[in-house]
């Protein structure tokens, strides 16, 4: 019986350590980023998929402001910049709400990954 209880401890453990893994991650549960608020589908699922364009420009609105605005480093702007156009192109491409979720998830995430400052690999 103590071995038993002793290995569900040790598993037990080991669950843990992947969830609290998967918070530090700064990802949310869904795939966006832990600060990101994703759009959501309107009542019956009637959204555009410029709509999650849309809520990716709030993101990076959001994130220049909290940086400084324009006098947030070139490259910082820039580094959002990028997704945002990728998303747009995506959201063109897949012309349907349901169909546009991974334009916003990628956009977010690559946003997410900037470095206001510039200074690492992910600027």
């Amino acid at each position: 019986m103590r071995h038993t209880f002793s290995r569900m401890a040790g598993v037990s453990g080991i669950i843990l350590s992947l969830v609290f893994a998967g918070l530090s991650s700064g990802f949310a549960e869904d795939g966006y980023p832990a600060d990101y608020t994703p759009s959501t589908p309107a009542e019956g699922g009637g959204r555009k998929s410029l709509d999650r364009v849309f809520a990716v420009s709030t993101y990076m609105t959001d994130k220049l402001e909290a940086a400084g605005g324009e006098q947030s480093p070139e490259c910082y702007r820039a580094c959002l910049t990028i997704p945002l156009n990728e998303s747009i192109a995506c959201a063109e491409a897949n012309d349907t709400y349901a169909g546009s979720e991974s334009c916003e998830k990628d956009a977010a995430q690559k946003m997410a990954a900037c470095d206001p400052q510039c200074s690492g690999s992910g600027s």
